[in-house]
């Protein structure tokens, strides 16, 4: 399973570079919490799509993040995930979310690239189930 997570991992730095060399877009790094704490990683690819890697002591996962509604305050999506769960199950969840800009509001500049986000998905594997998941970026 050692062999799988660093094969993962490196192609998913690998995709950020890649992709960071073809476009210019935002970057956000982050903490994010479904069922465990992750340190997130997000990477716009268009202004419509993203891709975000999470990494956690046990689990691993990538997502694809697509924009339905946009605001310069907040972002209504839908995403879908892929990923490896307590280092041996894989995993494969669905579901829709915000994230929204509250200094941006408020119009505190300083903090106006943070970013909180809410969402509700729904497990399909390693078992069927419903989560709330909810974290920060902050945006470069």
């Amino acid at each position: 399973m050692g062999k799988t997570l660093l094969v993962l991992t490196l192609s998913l730095l690998f995709l950020l570079l890649t992709v960071g060399g073809a476009s210019a877009a935002d970057f956000g790094l982050g903490i994010y919490d479904s069922h465990d704490l992750c340190f997130s990683g997000k990477f716009n690819l268009s202004p419509d799509l993203s891709v975000q890697g999470l990494l956690s002591g046990d689990s691993l996962g990538l997502r694809g993040v697509y924009k339905l509604a946009k605001d310069a305050n907040y972002n209504f999506f839908g995403f879908g995930e892929f990923g490896f769960v307590d280092n041996e199950d894989v995993a494969v969840s669905a579901g829709v979310g915000i994230e929204f800009f509250v200094f941006k509001a408020l119009k505190v500049k300083e903090l106006s690239r943070l970013g909180f986000s809410l969402d509700f998905g729904m497990n399909i594997l390693p078992d069927t189930g419903f989560d709330f998941g909810g974290g920060f970026h902050y945006y470069f």
